[in-house]
């Protein structure tokens, strides 16, 4: 069975180009492989997106592809649909990331209301140093503004 991702991305690469002919070669480098770009090239020829046209190079002859009028609409919707799953997947890489953030700050926050204050990690004495402590301060305070 074949995978119509290979004419599409075929179809978005002409439409990026602007071509209105491409060559078998262009068509292996804007796919995985060569006889993936073989398959999709006789497929848009059976559908009526390109042409085949001989061109005469030096002694050989060379197909080159010529990209019909429906071929060149074809070619756009390609290249629109390639940008949008393009665009899906970053929206869904930063959607990712920022759950990463998300846990980690829900984490943290976590770990510090687990954390013992500071008052309760403290014993007995040495509450009773820091109430006496803050009593005299008080006392200070007090006799400063009497003065």
């Amino acid at each position: 069975m074949r995978k119509p991702v290979t004419d599409i991305q075929l179809l978005a690469y002409i439409a990026r180009k602007k071509a209105d002919v491409i060559s078998y070669t262009e068509a292996s480098r804007a796919v995985k492989s060569s006889s993936s770009a073989s398959r999709a090239l006789h497929q848009l020829i059976e559908e009526g997106l390109i042409e085949p046209k001989p061109k005469l190079i030096g002694l050989r002859y060379v197909t080159e592809y010529a990209i019909t009028q429906k071929g060149k609409q074809v070619s756009q919707l390609a290249l629109q649909l390639t940008q949008l799953r393009e665009s899906a997947a970053r929206m869904k890489n930063q959607a990712e990331e920022k759950d990463v953030e998300y846990a980690e700050v829900a984490e943290s926050g976590k770990q510090q209301r687990e954390a013992p204050k500071e008052e309760t990690a403290m014993t007995k004495p040495q509450r009773k140093v820091l109430a006496s402590s803050s009593a005299k301060k008080t006392k200070n305070t007090q006799n400063k503004k009497m003065n």
